[in-house]
């Protein structure tokens, strides 16, 4: 193997592992998100009647929270192909990995050509 392909090999095993490095930081979840959409635990009002009775003692009360922020997903969920939620680790690394498979048919193929001759 030339140097030349194990530095691109190298530099695309580098790139994938920075964009899953990424999604890692980003929260890790499957689909990419813009907006987060979350259940939190609420205190009681100590001013609620029934929490002074003891009604809510033995569950918790949540609400649900929506606040911008950003995470990159595994897989788009985008509804066109110019959507903002289109990029993906998928769509970030497949691109990535066909231009070095393209590279090394390349190669291989430059490399038969001139062994032929």
């Amino acid at each position: 193997m030339k140097s030349k392909t194990k530095t691109v090999l190298i530099t695309a095993v580098v790139l994938t592992v920075f964009i899953l490095l990424a999604w890692q930081a980003t929260g890790g979840d499957y689909y990419t998100k813009f907006e987060v959409v979350e259940e939190v635990e609420e205190q009681t009002d100590s001013s609620d009647p029934l929490a002074g009775t003891g009604f809510y003692e033995n569950e918790t009360v949540t609400k649900t929270v929506s606040r911008k922020e950003f995470r990159l997903g595994l897989i788009p969920t985008s509804q066109g192909l110019f959507d903002k939620h289109i990029v993906s680790v998928v769509t970030i690394v497949f691109p990535l990995w066909a231009l070095v498979a393209a590279y090394l048919w390349h190669a291989k193929r430059k490399r038969n050509r001139l062994s032929a001759e």
